[in-house]
C-alpha cells in the first residue's frame, strides 16, 4: 500500500480485518484461545510450526503507543503467555516475535517457532513479498491435534 490517504484510513482503523469482532477461522488462521486482552490464533500457514499471532481485542489500535499503559502490561502478559505456550508444546531452538503493522495497522505479534535448518534461519522469515513465502498448510487432524496441544500449554 503506498497511498497515503489509504494508509490513513487504515491506521484509523477503517474496516480493518483484525478488529473484534473477528471470526474464530478464516483463510489466515484459527482461534486458539481468548487471553486477557487479546486473542491467540494458529496461522494457516505452518511452514514454521506452530507459527501463531497474537491480535489485541479491545479496540483498533495501530501501534504500541497508543495503548494505555495498563492496555500495554496485559497485552504484554498475553504475549508472554503465548510464547511460553509455543515453546512448551512445540520445543523449538528459538522462537521470534514480531511486531510488524505495515501491511495491516492493528496491534498483532507473530509468534514464530524456529528450528535449525529451517528455510530461513538465520535470517527473517518475511521475503519482500507475501507471494514469495513458502506455504505449507497442515492436515486437518494433524491442525487440530496442533491447536489441542497449545491450548493445553496456554493452561499450564
Amino acid at each position: 500500500m503506498t497511498d497515503k490517504a489509504a494508509w490513513e484510513r487504515s491506521v484509523r482503523g477503517v474496516d480493518c480485518p483484525m478488529d473484534a469482532p473477528r471470526p474464530d477461522t478464516n483463510d489466515a488462521w484459527d482461534l486458539v484461545a481468548k487471553l486477557s486482552v487479546s486473542s491467540l490464533y494458529l496461522a494457516k500457514n505452518q511452514t514454521y510450526r506452530g507459527q501463531c499471532v497474537l491480535i489485541f481485542d479491545p479496540r483498533h489500535a495501530a501501534r504500541p503507543d497508543q495503548l494505555e499503559p495498563r492496555e500495554w502490561a496485559a497485552f504484554c502478559a498475553d504475549l508472554f503467555a503465548a510464547q511460553s505456550a509455543v515453546m512448551r508444546a512445540l520445543r523449538p531452538d528459538h522462537i521470534n516475535l514480531e511486531s510488524l503493522g505495515n501491511v495491516v495497522p492493528h496491534l498483532h505479534f507473530h509468534v514464530v517457532p524456529r528450528y535449525l535448518g529451517d528455510a530461513r534461519w538465520g535470517a527473517p522469515i518475511w521475503l519482500s513479498s507475501v507471494a514469495d513465502m513458502l506455504e505449507t498448510r497442515l492436515e486437518p487432524g494433524e491442525r487440530a491435534a496442533l491447536i489441542e496441544s497449545l491450548r493445553k500449554a496456554l493452561s499450564g
